[in-house]
């Protein structure tokens, strides 16, 4: 069931920003889901997403060929590079938000607010995601 949510959720946001990124696929959508990826290895959203480095290397390179990011050297590790956002990145990141925020107002308003606490609470408790200000990722 929470797969059905979760595809319920990404098509809604898909729709929000399809016709504004249509060069972006699902899978980079959801590469902003871990609370901000700027100044991030590629092989750290490597690791939180659970897929291979050579994977996250594709995604990121996509996003970077479209000018929403670049990578620059990391000054602690000259071997290593961060993915930094570009102001068309952000912009992309506010917007991905804005399409979250949508899809919980549509959830709390069918569920009303005492239990959808409640679910991001469970949920936040079985897979130890909680951002800032204690909002799941």
């Amino acid at each position: 069931m929470l797969r059905v949510a979760f595809d319920q959720a990404m098509t809604a946001v898909e729709a929000e920003l399809g016709q504004r990124y249509p060069e972006l696929r699902p899978a980079h959508l959801q590469l902003f889901r871990f609370g901000g990826i700027d100044g991030l290895h590629t092989s750290e959203l490597a690791a939180h997403a659970g897929i291979t480095k050579q994977s996250m290397h594709e995604l990121v390179t996509h996003l970077e060929r479209h000018g929403y990011l670049t990578r620059a050297p990391d000054p602690a590790d000259s071997r290593a590079r961060l993915v930094r956002l570009t102001a068309k990145g952000r912009r992309l990141e506010k917007d991905l938000v804005r399409a979250i925020d949508v899809v919980r107002d549509d959830w709390r308003e069918r569920l009303g607010a005492e239990r959808l606490d409640e679910l991001w609470s469970i949920l936040q408790e079985l897979t130890g995601e909680v951002t800032p200000g204690g909002r799941t990722r």
